[in-house]
């Protein structure tokens, strides 16, 4: 792997990617946590295996598994803490915290200098521009925790290779030549990344992006949909359900959001989707099921109501099916529009919003337009809570 430029000697910038982490739920409490440091990817072992004689490690490690899982199972006896229930997210920051304390040593001598393409810093003031491909395969280094009496081991292990594929995933030959007679396919070092919060470049795995889809030199921003190596069955359908939304009639106004191009390495494996990044609500991030409702002026919802309403009825009259009708399949914009997103194919439907016998049908999708109406006015709206917050200058 070339090696990247890099600036500040010494400088440790660790942070764990908390939305990757690979745990067997089947009773087994081996697994491994990722840790970037300096644009190097740590994948860290930890097994109960490896602790020897280690009771209070052994109570920590088997505590933030029990909070990954979310389930209450931590025993505050053995830690001797008090009977109170812990917060799942706050056990999981401490083991994190600590795990990053003890590979310490390790990160400073593998690591020692931050990538420019990973410097939030060079990041902010525009000197470094990443690049999506420096995010998908980083520099990987394989680790273990082991402990003695209660004091923790830290070991590298530079010669055995990282157990874990590319985030990317084969798909059917003919879907992709049919698509790219729709869209274009983008190598992972032709899309430049974009931080809205450049101190994230260490542990945020990049969503926004921008791509040149004509050669001119002018960068649109996109939202980056990643999947995962083993998500090609997901990826697939959810391919195969925007090639029916291209060659469908769908009038352009639609607020849909269609595909704009495939992120793919160039023996075809896909890393992800190019989609029209839609520049959400800061409040609540944009996605309906998540906004306080109570804040929410009645006109608001109203509006909402009527623009999703309109959207299907356009993809309808274009020959597409939604699919998976449900509040967490809309946004909505900094300009209050409700945008659908979530289109798939095949056992698609969500349970509670639309019954299983109507999945991947206009009725199913009606079907989910009226509960998603019902949860809209499911709340009175409360003017006090609203005081202060981005609603204020809505008029009712």
């Amino acid at each position: 792997m070339t090696s990247l430029p890099t600036v500040n000697a010494g400088r440790i910038l660790a942070k764990p990617i908390r939305g990757r982490i690979h745990i067997h739920y089947d009773g087994d409490d081996d697994c491994v946590v990722f840790i970037r440091c300096n644009g190097r990817e740590f994948q860290i072992e930890l097994s109960p295996f490896f602790l020897c004689n280690s009771p209070v490690i052994t109570s920590r490690y088997h505590k933030f598994v029990a909070a990954v899982r979310d389930r209450g199972e931590m025993d505050a006896e053995e830690e001797g803490d008090s009977d109170e229930e812990e917060d799942p997210e706050e056990i999981q920051t401490h083991f994190y915290d600590w795990i990053i304390s003890v590979f310490e040593p390790i990160f400073s001598k593998v690591a020692p200098d931050v990538p420019s393409s990973f410097d939030p810093d060079m990041i902010r003031t525009g000197e470094a521009k990443p690049l999506l491909s420096e995010y998908l395969s980083p520099e990987t280094h394989r680790c273990r925790l082991e402990s003695e009496n209660d004091k923790p081991i830290p070991i590298h292990m530079p010669d055995e290779e990282s157990q874990f594929m590319e985030p990317l995933c084969h798909i059917d030959p003919d879907l992709a030549r049919e698509l790219q007679e729709y869209v274009k396919f983008f190598d992972p070092s032709a899309v430049e990344v974009s931080f809205g919060r450049p101190e994230r470049a260490l542990d945020e795995s990049p969503t926004r992006v921008l791509v040149d889809f004509g050669s001119s030199g002018e960068k649109i921003a996109c939202f980056f949909k990643g999947f995962g190596a083993g998500a090609f069955i997901s990826l697939e359908r959810e391919l195969e359900a925007h090639r029916r939304l291209l060659k469908s009639n769908v009038v352009p106004e639609a607020r849909v959001v269609r595909l704009l191009g495939v992120v793919a390495a160039e023996d075809g494996r896909v890393a992800g989707l190019l989609l029209p990044y839609v520049d959400c609500r800061r409040e609540d991030g944009g996605v309906l099921d998540d906004i306080y409702l109570r804040r929410t002026p009645t006109p608001l919802r109203e509006r909402w109501a009527t623009q999703v309403k309109e959207a299907v009825q356009q993809l309808h009259e274009g020959g597409v099916v939604w699919g998976d009708a449900k509040a967490d399949n809309i946004l909505i914009d900094k300009e209050n529009n409700a945008w659908l997103i979530g289109f798939r194919v095949g056992s698609s439907y969500t349970e509670a919003w639309v019954d299983e016998e109507k999945g991947d049908t206009t009725e199913g999708d009606w079907q989910g337009v009226e509960r998603i109406v019902e949860y809209l006015f499911s709340e009175r709206y409360d003017p006090d809570s609203a005081s202060g917050s981005e609603f204020d200058a809505v008029e009712e």
